[in-house]
C-alpha cells in the first residue's frame, strides 16, 4: 500500500459516506453509509489497505464486481474503525477482529460495539461506545417469496402483517421486518442461526419492540429504528447495557 493509494481511499469515503444515524439516537450511536461505487480504481484503492487474508477471501469470489463490493465493504469497515477511534493512521493499521459469533471489535476499543451490513447498492458502518448495537442493510428484490418466507422465519403476528399488505408494500414490509431481526440479533452478537423469531416486531401505530430473549432482558432493553436515506431496506437496534 503507497500513502497515495491510502490518502485516496480516505478521501473517497469521507466524501462519499452519508451520515444517517436516526435522529432520536444520535448521542448514543453513529451509522454511516456510502454506496457501492462502480469503479475499478476505488476497488483498487481500497484493495490496497486490505491485508493478506482479505484479499484472499476476496479473490474467491468468481464474478468481479463481487471481488470488488468485499474489497469495498472491508476497506469502509477500517475507515469507520478509524473515525470511532479518532486515528489518522493508515487504514491498513486498522486491525479488526471476530468474536466465535463473527462480531467484529478492535482490540484496543473494547467497550466500543461495532456493527456492519452490506447490500448490492452499499454499505453500513455503524458503532456506539454506551451500547450494543445492530445494523442491516438488505436489498428490495422483487422476486423474493414474502409470505412463505415470512411464515417459516417470522412469528405468527409478523407473518399476518406481512399476508394482509397487499401490493408493492408487502416486499417493503417483509423486508422492514427482515432487516430489524438481523439487526436485533447483532445486538446480541448472534447471527441467523439463533433464530429469526427470537424477536418480535410491531410497525404500528409505531415501531417497537415487541418480543425479544428474556436471556437478555426482554423486549424493555431494546430499541429499534428504521434508517432512511439509503435507497434499500435498513434498521438499526440497540441493546441498553447494564
Amino acid at each position: 500500500m503507497t500513502r497515495h493509494d491510502n490518502d485516496r481511499t480516505r478521501a473517497y469515503f469521507t466524501d462519499g459516506a452519508r451520515d444517517v444515524t436516526p435522529a432520536a439516537v444520535q448521542d448514543a450511536a453513529r451509522v454511516l453509509y456510502v454506496p457501492f461505487a462502480d469503479d475499478p480504481e476505488i476497488s483498487r484503492h481500497c484493495a490496497s489497505v486490505l491485508s493478506d487474508v482479505e484479499l484472499q477471501r476476496a479473490a474467491r469470489f468468481v464474478a468481479e464486481r463481487d471481488r470488488d463490493r468485499f474489497r469495498q465493504r472491508r476497506a469502509f469497515r477500517r475507515f469507520c474503525g478509524a473515525i470511532a477511534r479518532g486515528s489518522s493512521a493508515p487504514l491498513s493499521q486498522i486491525h479488526f477482529e471476530d468474536t466465535d459469533s463473527g462480531r467484529p471489535y478492535l482490540a484496543d476499543l473494547p467497550g466500543t460495539w461495532f456493527s456492519f451490513s452490506g447490500c448490492r447498492s452499499g454499505f453500513l458502518g455503524a458503532w456506539s461506545s454506551t451500547q450494543a448495537i445492530g445494523v442491516d442493510l438488505e436489498d428490495r428484490t422483487s422476486d423474493v417469496e414474502a409470505l412463505q418466507l415470512a411464515s417459516r422465519f417470522f412469528t405468527g403476528a409478523e407473518a399476518e402483517v406481512v399476508a394482509g399488505t397487499l401490493g408493492p408494500a408487502r416486499l417493503q414490509t417483509f423486508v422492514r421486518f427482515w432487516c430489524l431481526k438481523e439487526a436485533a440479533l447483532k445486538s446480541i452478537g448472534e447471527g441467523l442461526a439463533f433464530g429469526l423469531d427470537a424477536f418480535e416486531f410491531a410497525l404500528a401505530p409505531s415501531l417497537h419492540v415487541v418480543g425479544a430473549p428474556a436471556e437478555h432482558g426482554g423486549p424493555e432493553r431494546f430499541d429499534a429504528h428504521a434508517i432512511d436515506g439509503t435507497g434499500a431496506g435498513a434498521a438499526l437496534v440497540i441493546r441498553g447495557r447494564s
